[in-house]
């Protein structure tokens, strides 16, 4: 997660995918161009994508407070796996919070998305659009979970 890869220059890709070239139709036009991981949640998202995953925990709770971090780390690093994603398949945080909260039933209570921009609110983040030549990947770390005490409209950015 510390580096980008390099995109492929129009030269690598026609050479790497001569086959399709080869074998297209008269008729077919192939366009070759590289495309571009969206990057969500952490430091090295866009400003607009940066968010805090927020947990409410249980009262009867079996882990401590960092250990549920890095468990919510590991599950939302999984669901990002780029090998479950397609190029400009939309992601639903309802989705990811399912899973959360499935995995981590005897601990989580409620699971929500508080986006970091200034102009965004409650809400604005659960449903984000990918163009067809984006994926979307994930920048998570423990400092981007936070566990609150209740969901009140200052822990959730609301109006």
């Amino acid at each position: 997660y510390s580096t980008r890869p390099t995109q492929p220059t129009p030269f690598e890709l026609r050479n790497t995918y001569s086959t399709l070239l080869e074998s297209k139709m008269i008729s077919d036009t192939v366009i070759m161009h590289s495309g571009e991981f969206k990057i969500f949640l952490g430091d090295k998202a866009n400003p607009e994508l940066q968010a805090k995953i927020k947990v409410i925990r249980k009262t009867n709770r079996q882990l401590t407070d960092n250990q549920l971090k890095l468990r919510i780390v590991e599950i939302v690093r999984d669901f990002f796996n780029i090998n479950n994603w397609e190029f400009g398949e939309t992601f639903y945080f309802t989705e990811l919070s399912s899973k959360i909260q499935n995995e981590l039933a005897a601990d989580v209570h409620l699971v929500v998305l508080v986006p970091q921009y200034p102009q965004h609110n409650f809400g604005d983040l659960y449903q984000i659009y990918i163009r067809e030549d984006e994926i979307i990947q994930v920048d998570v770390g423990v400092e981007d979970i936070e566990i609150i005490e209740s969901a009140n409209p200052t822990n959730l950015k609301q109006r």
